[in-house]
């Protein structure tokens, strides 16, 4: 598919998810800023909320959905979990939308259920895309006509894992988020000056992205262990993972990717395999670095971070935008080179 410019437009502009989005967007050379739609009374100029963006000449408007569709090519949906649900399932089909939502990751609607309630449009679950490139295949979000966006949790853990799938027994995973990850409103729990100081973990074993690690993996809940923790910084995902393989009969090392042999990332740009892994090496970019190393008894041992409102949310959605309208995948997002320091 050939256009110019992208008509883009962006629902629930005022969260951290969507003007991290608008950033990357702002510098895409194919698109234009079409729509930039909140919760808002009246038209308010973009950088009445956002003073940084005081330079944009931006509106927000209350913008309802047949506008949406005469205005855009591609409508990225930034809304809060289950505030999503309607408004995909009045687009899908009518122009081409990309969730960055939780409700439409998982395409079975008792597993949903199980995470998040009821889902008012389950019959869409399994219509929508999940659109991980270096996992959903190209050709899968290329035809989508709505895509979801992976959680930043679950999209770390899916790419760690990648290389093992069909091998693993058990994987034990340990991952810390920065207080970007809790969202634009603050709680008790997730406030920064709370967390500055801190270092603790939550939702063990019953966090909502554990069913998509575990599809991605290709193994059971019952086969996995998710420490999700939160860490005393604003942006970016460390994890690391402890594999044990069922396959006794495949050597583990066979199976390390490295920068010589990276076996599933020989086509995925914005993977790097490095030595050691830092959170600080990927914030501000699309890069997901990983590390992987032989340790005791055949255990795999396995490192990673990604910048989780850019490749855990916002970057990965262009990433598929860029796939969805025949562009390379890197368009816009190989320039946005890590921040250091």
């Amino acid at each position: 598919m050939s256009i110019t410019k992208i008509r883009a437009s962006i629902v629930g502009i005022t969260g951290y998810t969507g003007v991290e989005l608008l950033r990357i967007l702002l510098a895409h050379p194919n698109v234009r800023i079409a729509q930039l739609a909140a919760r808002v009374e009246q038209e308010t100029r973009i950088g009445e909320i956002f003073p940084h963006l005081a330079h944009l000449p931006h509106i927000i408007t209350p913008c309802p959905t047949d506008i949406l569709i005469a205005d855009s090519d591609v409508v990225f949906i930034c809304l809060p979990h289950k505030a999503a649900q309607d408004i995909v399932a009045e687009l899908h089909g009518k122009a081409k939308v990309i969730d960055l939502s939780a409700d439409y990751r998982l395409d079975d609607a008792e597993q949903y259920e199980k995470y998040y309630g009821p889902h008012r449009h389950a019959h869409l679950l399994r219509e929508v895309v999940y659109g991980v490139p270096e996992i959903s295949g190209h050709t899968a979000i290329a035809d989508a006509s709505t895509v979801s966006n992976p959680g930043c949790f679950a999209l770390l853990m899916q790419l760690m894992l990648l290389p093992f799938k069909g091998h693993i027994a058990h994987a034990d995973l340990f991952a810390i988020t920065g207080s970007s990850g809790a969202g634009k409103t603050a709680s008790d729990a997730t406030h920064h000056p709370v967390r500055s100081h801190n270092l603790k973990s939550y939702s063990i074993n019953t966090h909502r992205h554990i069913a998509e690690i575990a599809r991605g993996a290709g193994i059971t809940e019952a086969q996995l262990n998710f420490v999700p923790s939160s860490g005393p910084f604003v942006r970016g995902i460390f994890a690391q993972g402890f594999v044990t393989l069922n396959d006794r009969s495949t050597a583990p090392a066979s199976l390390l990717p490295n920068k010589e042999k990276p076996g599933p990332y020989t086509k995925a740009p914005f993977i790097r395999l490095q030595e050691t892994v830092e959170a600080a090496h990927v914030v501000g970019s699309n890069y997901c670095d990983l590390s992987y190393q032989l340790g005791n008894k055949g255990q795999i041992l396995i490192q990673g971070a990604l910048d989780n409102v850019v490749k855990g949310a916002g970057g990965n959605a262009v990433q598929n935008m860029n796939i969805m309208f025949g562009l390379n995948e890197t368009t816009g997002l190989d320039t946005l080179t890590p921040m250091y320091p």
